[in-house]
């Protein structure tokens, strides 16, 4: 039998209300998604100033170098006869004394704070001798241009692939970082910029990108003589974020120079860089403080990687203080050039952020 019209238009009113309850379902999981992406990025890797360590590079502690031999007695002169005059005693040259950096801006013993290998065990040495680092223990090899690919995950799901540029001619660097995020918010972005000297990189200005936020940027001010009384001033540094001027450490990376200067000197050290309980120590800069942080040699890993195996010399971040749960490791290898083939961060929370090796342009191998 044919339908009455009521009957139809309550069937029709039916149906309405039923597609309006879905459409408006489907709405409300959309904005729970929107929320909780937008709140899952707040923390993306490296999270917020407030909440990273620095970078994860800290300055290790290099292992204890031997102690050298003791000088050997000089034999005591024979008496004087009488009347000739009594010989003049050996001369017996002065130990000799730290170098001073070629450059003015850099202090006497500046080096155990340039990312040089110290080992922190010989500051008991009687007399401290041993104390300043010699050049040749910490060669700085930085390596050549190259931009590298990586697979980016949070909490073990697969994000964005991200990029690390690195442009260098000997003297100058350039170093770039994108990690792309998904839908609208945009990218993190990290740029290093600054020169190589003896000891590493020194860079001048750091800058973040995060979605589409304004730019943080940290300038280096390293010391300058003034005009009138050709007195070099105290080397500071500025941030955009703050407007605190705080004094610049020598030696002081960025967040992601450091990633940078180990490999520099793993590859001018790479013996040394494969001790077991090496330590390096770093000051490092993010965009509204500086704190000196401190990495680890904890053993060779293998990683997995989309085009194999690599081996890599593992290291952590040493916590900061009593009660820090942020850990922060990165992986090192001599198979490609010593660069950084897997990035881990893990935060108080559980949350935690990765990048692993998947390819390189350029370089060396």
């Amino acid at each position: 039998m044919p339908r009455s019209p009521e009957e139809r238009t309550a069937t029709r009113a039916r149906r309405w209300r039923r597609w309006g309850l879905i459409a408006l379902a489907v709405l409300v999981a959309h904005g729970i998604a929107v929320v909780w992406i937008a709140r899952n990025h707040q923390m993306a890797w490296p999270p917020e100033p407030e909440q990273i360590i620095p970078t994860l590079l800290l300055q290790p502690e290099p292992v204890k170098p031997p102690v050298p031999p003791a000088p050997k007695a000089q034999p005591k002169p024979a008496p004087p006869k009488p009347r000739p005059a009594p010989p003049e005693p050996a001369h017996t040259p002065a130990p000799a004394a730290v170098p001073a950096s070629e450059n003015s801006n850099i202090p006497v013993g500046a080096a155990a704070n340039t990312g040089m290998i110290r080992d922190l065990g010989s500051e008991s040495v009687e007399g401290g001798e041993n104390n300043a680092p010699s050049a040749p223990e910490a060669r700085f090899s930085p390596p050549p241009s190259t931009t590298l690919h990586y697979a980016t995950y949070v909490n073990g799901v697969r994000n964005e692939d991200g990029v690390i540029r690195w442009t260098t001619d000997g003297k100058t660097y350039t170093l770039s970082v994108e990690i792309p995020l998904p839908l609208f918010f945009g990218s993190l972005a990290f740029r290093s910029n600054g020169v190589i000297d003896t000891y590493g990189l020194t860079p001048a200005r750091y800058e973040e990108v995060r979605g589409r936020r304004q730019p943080d940027v940290t300038t280096f001010h390293y010391a300058q003589a003034t005009p009138a009384s050709g007195v070099a001033g105290a080397p500071t540094i500025t941030f955009t974020r703050t407007p605190n001027v705080l004094p610049l450490p020598v030696g002081t990376q960025d967040r992601f120079s450091v990633f940078l200067q180990l490999t520099g000197l793993a590859r001018g050290n790479p013996e040394r860089f494969t001790s077991p309980g090496l330590t390096l120590e770093i000051p490092i800069a993010d965009t509204d403080s500086v704190e000196v942080a401190r990495v680890q040699h904890v053993g060779e890993d293998t990683i997995d990687t989309p085009g194999g195996t690599i081996h890599a010399q593992h290291f952590i971040r040493l916590p900061r203080r009593e009660g820090d749960q942020r850990r922060v490791e990165i992986w090192l290898s001599a198979e490609r050039g010593w660069l950084p083939v897997r990035l881990r961060q893990t935060e108080p929370s559980g949350m935690q952020f990765e990048l692993v090796y998947q390819s390189q342009e350029g370089g060396q191998p």
